[in-house]
C-alpha cells in the first residue's frame, strides 16, 4: 500500500536510524488504532533502512503468539537477513531455551542459564551490527509471547552504546504490554514514541487518486471517508470494491472486499473490542447502558473502553456503526450457535428490562425456538405492532414463529389468521395454502368476526366462490354496531362484484349505517346505487367524502375499491383518477404490494377511460410486475383488460395476443372484472378482424350483467359493442335495433355512452344524417373527457364530410383526429384517418396571430358548420356578439364568408 500522509512520522523514524547509526541504540514504539496504519509506515520505513545498508529483523505477532514460547524471538533470528551461520547458531540456542524449565512462562530473569543464554543471543545482535545497523522489527508486539518480552527487555537495556534501532508497534491502548517492560522501555534515555492517526479527508482523496484517478477521487472520496473514519485498509478496501466493479460507479461500493477489511480490523485487536463489536451489532438498537456489560459478561469499564477503541479504529461514530454493511460483516462473522446463544440471552434481558415487544421478538427471531414461557405472548404482540407500523414481514417471521411453540388448537387457528393478515400484504399467493385450514376454524366456530371477515376477502380474491359463500353465511352475528356495518358492507360488495355468490337470508347486519360508521359501509352501498338507478350528485360527493375520510387498510379495501368505481363506472373519471393517485402513492410509502397492486390495477381502468394509452399501459405493468403470477388473483382481470386494450389501440397486436394467453383464475367470469376482460379481449377480436369472436364476447358480457342485475354500460356498454360487431358483420339492421334499446338503463344517459351510441347511429344512417350525429358525438365525447372515443369520432366525421364531397371540412377534423391518436399513440387510428392535406392559403401562424383568442374559438366552431346559436351556446355569449366576431374574422382574413374558413385555418383547437 502506498504511504498516504506519513511524512512526518516517516522522518522521525530515519533520524533515529541515522543515530543509532553512530553507535547511540534507540527504540520506538509506534502507536495508532490501526494494525494497516502502523504496518504500512514500519514497511515502507524499513524498506528505506535496507537501502541505506541496514539488516533487518522482523517478527509479527498474533493472539496465538501468547502460548509459544520464544516464538517471537525464532522469528526475528530466522530472518532472511541473518548469516547463515548466525541464524543456525541462534536457532539451536532459542530451542535449548525454549526447552529449559527456567526459560519458559515467565522466566527467572536472575537465573545464570537465562542470563547466559539471552546474552548469547545479544551477542549475535552485536556481531550482525559490525557491518552495520541493525534495525529489529516487531508488529504488534502486545501478543509476544513473556520469554519473548523478556527477552527484547534484555535487548533494550544494552541498546545504548550500540547500533541497533528497535521498533516496535502497538495499539493505542498497551494493556497487553508487559507492565516490566513498558516501564523499562519509558525509562530508556532513547526511546521515542511515535504515534500515527486516521488519514484525513485529504488523505484519503489523495489514495483514490492514486488507486482510482481524479475523477473518482472527487465524486467518491468525501463519502469513502465518513464510511471508513479515515482507516487506511478500510479505504483501500472501498477503492477494491470500487474496482471490482468493472465499470465506473456514480455512488460508492460497499462490498466484500469491505467486509474482509472490517473483520481483519477487529480480530488483529484486543478480543474484548471484538466481543463489543459482536454485541452492539447483535443488539442493532441503542439499548440501556448496562445492558451490553450483561450481554457480554464483561464489566462496563472493559465495555466502554472497547467502544472507544471501536471509534478509534473508525468502525463506530457515536452510538452506532458508520455504515450497515459494518454491522453485516461483524454478524457474519460468528458462528451460528454463537449467534443463537447471544440472541437468546439478548431476548431475555431485554424482556426483562420491559423492553418493546419488537425489540424482543427481534433476538426471539434469531435465537430460533427460544422456550421462554412468555415468548409467544411477546411475539403476538410484536406482530399486531408491526403491522400497525407496516412491516407485515417482519409480522409474518413472528407469528410463523409464535404458531411453532403454540400448543392450543385455538389460540393457533387466530395466530394462523393473523399470520394470513401479515402475509396478505406483501404476497396474497401465500395465503392460498391457509385458505383451508382457516376455513376449517371458521366452521369450527373459533375464529373472530373480523378473521372470518378477512378469510372471506381472500376466498373471493382468489376465486374460491364457493367457499366463500359458504364461509360468509356462516359469519358470527355481529356483537356491535361496527361488526353489523362492516357485515353491510361486505354483502354489498359481493352483490357488486361477486354476484354469484348467493346468500341464504338477510346477511346485513340489521341495521342502518349511522354516525362515524357512515362511510365503512357507504363506498358499497353507493357503487350499488350508481349500478341500480344511475348516478347523481349526491350519490358522487359521498363517493369521495368515503374516499377521504376512510383510511388505507386491508379491513377498508372494499370500501375505497367500490367508492373510486361509483365515480368510474359514472363516467367521472376526472374525479376518481385524483383519489386513486393519493391512495396509491400512499400504498408505496407504506410499502404494501398487495394495496399496490390493486390501485395500480384500478388506475389503469381509470386511464383506459380516459383514452390515456400511455397511463393505463403502465399502471397495469406496474400491477402485475411485484406480485408472483397468481398473487392478484382475479383482479388481474382489471390490469390485464387495460394491457390488452391499450396495446390494441396502438397498434401493438402481438403484445395484445400474449396478454391474452396470460392465464386467469377459472372465476374470473364471475366477477365484476372478468367484464373488463371480456370487453378488451373482443376489442382486440374487432381490431384483428374476428367481428364475430366479438359478438361473441360482447354478448357473453350482455347474458352476465343481466344474470346478475347489473345490466349498466357504466360498466360496460356491451350493447354499443354488439353493434360495432354487427356493423363489421354487415347486419346495419340488427345494429339499429340493438342501439334502439339502450336508452331506459341506468347510467345510458352519460356523456360518453350518449356519444358512443350517436356514433354507431351514425353509421347506420343515411350520408347526408352522419354528419350531424358525429358532431353530437363529438361533443359529448369532449366533455366525457374520453380522448379514444373522440378519435375515433372524429376518424368517422372525417370520413363522413368527404363522402358529402365537403373535403375542406373533412380536412380540418382529420388534422384534429390525427393530432388526439399521435397524443394518443394510437397508431391505428392515425392510419384511418388517411392522408391530411396541406391547404393553400393563409398560414397558420399568420391565422392565429391575426385573431384573438374568442374569435379563434368562433372560427373553429363556424368552419366545423355549427349554426351561430349552436355557437353561442357552446361558448356562453350571445348570438349578437357571434354575429360580430365572424364580421371581425372575414375582415382580417380577407375571406367572404364560413365557407372559406376551413382553407384558412389548420389544427385548429376544439373548444
Amino acid at each position: 500500500m502506498l504511504l498516504i500522509e506519513r511524512a512526518s512520522e516517516l522522518a522521525t523514524l530515519n533520524s533515529l536510524l541515522a543515530r543509532s547509526a553512530r553507535g547511540s541504540g534507540r527504540v520506538a514504539a509506534i502507536t495508532g488504532p490501526t494494525a494497516a496504519g502502523k504496518t504500512e509506515l514500519v514497511y515502507t520505513f524499513s524498506q528505506h533502512a535496507v537501502k541505506v545498508g541496514a539488516t533487518w529483523l522482523s517478527a509479527t505477532c498474533s493472539p496465538a503468539d501468547r502460548n509459544l514460547s520464544l516464538g517471537v524471538a525464532s522469528q526475528l533470528f530466522h530472518s532472511a537477513a541473518m548469516p547463515i551461520e548466525l541464524a543456525i547458531n541462534a536457532a539451536e540456542l532459542i530451542e535449548s531455551m525454549a526447552c529449559n524449565r527456567a526459560c519458559a512462562d515467565v522466566p527467572a530473569t536472575d537465573d545464570p542459564a537465562w542470563l547466559h543464554m539471552t546474552q548469547r543471543l545479544w551477542s549475535a545482535v552485536l556481531e550482525l551490527s559490525g557491518s552495520g545497523p541493525v534495525l529489529i522489527t516487531v508488529d504488534d508486539v502486545e501478543y509476544a509471547d513473556s520469554p519473548s518480552w523478556h527477552l527484547m527487555l534484555h535487548f533494550v537495556q544494552r541498546l545504548k552504546s550500540s547500533n541497533v534501532f528497535l521498533v516496535l508497534t502497538t495499539g493505542e491502548d498497551t494493556q497487553g504490554m508487559e507492565p516490566e517492560v513498558e516501564f523499562a522501555l519509558t525509562r530508556h534515555a532513547h526511546y521515542q514514541r511515535v504515534k500515527i492517526g486516521m488519514l484525513s479527508a485529504e488523505g484519503v482523496l489523495r489514495m483514490w487518486e492514486l488507486e482510482a484517478g481524479e475523477h473518482a477521487a472527487r465524486k467518491l472520496g468525501p463519502c469513502s471517508h465518513q464510511v471508513s473514519g479515515g482507516n487506511p485498509l478500510l479505504v483501500k478496501a472501498l477503492i477494491d470494491d470500487y474496482l471490482d466493479t468493472g465499470e465506473p460507479a456514480d455512488d460508492l461500493v460497499v462490498g466484500d472486499a469491505f467486509a474482509r477489511a472490517v473483520r481483519a480490523v477487529l480480530h488483529r485487536g484486543d478480543p474484548t473490542v471484538l466481543q463489543t463489536a459482536r454485541g452492539l451489532a447483535l443488539l442493532a438498537e441503542p439499548a440501556p447502558p448496562h445492558l451490553l456489560p450483561e450481554l457480554l459478561g464483561l464489566s462496563p469499564a472493559a465495555v466502554r473502553q472497547a467502544e472507544g477503541v471501536l471509534r478509534t479504529i473508525g468502525l463506530l461514530e457515536s452510538d452506532d456503526f458508520r455504515h450497515p454493511a459494518v454491522r453485516a460483516a461483524v454478524l457474519d462473522g460468528l458462528r451460528e450457535d454463537e449467534r443463537t446463544t447471544m440472541h437468546a440471552r439478548a431476548a431475555r434481558l431485554l424482556h426483562a428490562e420491559g423492553a418493546v415487544p419488537t425489540a424482543v421478538a427481534e433476538h426471539l427471531l434469531g435465537a430460533g425456538s427460544p422456550p421462554e414461557p412468555w415468548a409467544l405472548t411477546e411475539l403476538r404482540i410484536a406482530a399486531d405492532q408491526a403491522l400497525l407500523s407496516d412491516q407485515p414481514e417482519f409480522a409474518a417471521r413472528c407469528l410463523k414463529l409464535a404458531i411453532g411453540l403454540c400448543g392450543d388448537d385455538e389460540q393457533r387457528a387466530r395466530l394462523l389468521a393473523a399470520l394470513a393478515r401479515a402475509e396478505w400484504r406483501f404476497n396474497p399467493a401465500v395465503v392460498r395454502r391457509h385458505l383451508g385450514p382457516l376455513a376449517e376454524s371458521a366452521r369450527a366456530g373459533a375464529l373472530s368476526f373480523d378473521d372470518t371477515a378477512a378469510l372471506l376477502r381472500y376466498q373471493v380474491w382468489h376465486g374460491a366462490l364457493d367457499a366463500a359463500a359458504d364461509t360468509l353465511n356462516r359469519l358470527p352475528e355481529p356483537r356491535d354496531e361496527e361488526a353489523a356495518l362492516r357485515l353491510a358492507a361486505t354483502t354489498e360488495w359481493l352483490a357488486t362484484t361477486f354476484p354469484t355468490i348467493r346468500v341464504e337470508g338477510a346477511r346485513t347486519g340489521g341495521r342502518e349505517p349511522a354516525g362515524w360508521g357512515l362511510s365503512v359501509a357507504q363506498g358499497p352501498s353507493l357503487l350499488s346505487s350508481v349500478l341500480r338507478d344511475g348516478p347523481d350528485e349526491t350519490t358522487l360527493d359521498n363517493a369521495e367524502r368515503a374516499l377521504q375520510s376512510v383510511t388505507l387498510d386491508d379491513a377498508n379495501l372494499d370500501t375505497l375499491e367500490t367508492a373510486l368505481f361509483a365515480l368510474v363506472y359514472s363516467d367521472n373519471t376526472h374525479r376518481a383518477a385524483p383519489w386513486c393517485d393519493r391512495l396509491y402513492e400512499e400504498a408505496v410509502h407504506r410499502r404494501s404490494p398487495t394495496w399496490r397492486t390493486l390501485l395500480a390495477a384500478i388506475r389503469s381502468a381509470i386511464a383506459i377511460r380516459q383514452g390515456d394509452l400511455t397511463a393505463a399501459e403502465e399502471y397495469a405493468r406496474v400491477s402485475l410486475a411485484p406480485l408472483p403470477p397468481r398473487g392478484l388473483g382475479v383482479f388481474a382481470g382489471l390490469s390485464l383488460a387495460a394491457q390488452i386494450r391499450a396495446a390494441t389501440e396502438m397498434g401493438r397486436f402481438a403484445e395484445a395476443e400474449e396478454c391474452l394467453r396470460s392465464p386467469v383464475p377459472e372465476a374470473l367470469l364471475q366477477t365484476r372484472f372478468g367484464l373488463h376482460y371480456l370487453q378488451a379481449r373482443a376489442h382486440y377480436y374487432l381490431a384483428a378482424d374476428q367481428p364475430q369472436a366479438a359478438l361473441r364476447d360482447f354478448t357473453t358480457c350482455g347474458s352476465l350483467m343481466r344474470s346478475w342485475g347489473l345490466d349498466t354500460p357504466g360498466i360496460v356498454p356491451w350493447r354499443q359493442g354488439v353493434a360495432a360487431a354487427l356493423l363489421r358483420l354487415g347486419q346495419r339492421g340488427k345494429a339499429r335495433t340493438v342501439l334502439g334499446h339502450a336508452y331506459a338503463l341506468p347510467g345510458e344517459r352519460s356523456p360518453r355512452i350518449r356519444g358512443m351510441s350517436r356514433r354507431l347511429l351514425a353509421a347506420v344512417s343515411d350520408a347526408p344524417q352522419r354528419p350531424a350525429l358525429l358532431r353530437e358525438a363529438v361533443d359529448l365525447l369532449q366533455a366525457a373527457g374520453d380522448r379514444l372515443e373522440l378519435t375515433y369520432a372524429l376518424v368517422d366525421l372525417t370520413h363522413a364530410l368527404n363522402e358529402l364531397g365537403e373535403s375542406n371540412k373533412a380536412r380540418l377534423v382529420g388534422q384534429q383526429a390525427d393530432k388526439i391518436a399521435e397524443e394518443c399513440q394510437a397508431e391505428p387510428l392515425r392510419r384511418a384517418v388517411g392522408p391530411v392535406g396541406e391547404p393553400a392559403g393563409v398560414s397558420e401562424a399568420e391565422s392565429l396571430n391575426l385573431l384573438s383568442d374568442a374569435e379563434q374559438r368562433v372560427a373553429s366552431l363556424a368552419a366545423l358548420g355549427y349554426t351561430n346559436r349552436e355557437i353561442s351556446k357552446k361558448i356562453y355569449i350571445t348570438v349578437s356578439t357571434v354575429e360580430q366576431h365572424l364580421t371581425r374574422i372575414y375582415r382580417k382574413l380577407n375571406v367572404k364568408g364560413r365557407r372559406d374558413l376551413p382553407t384558412q385555418f389548420r389544427r385548429l383547437q376544439l373548444r
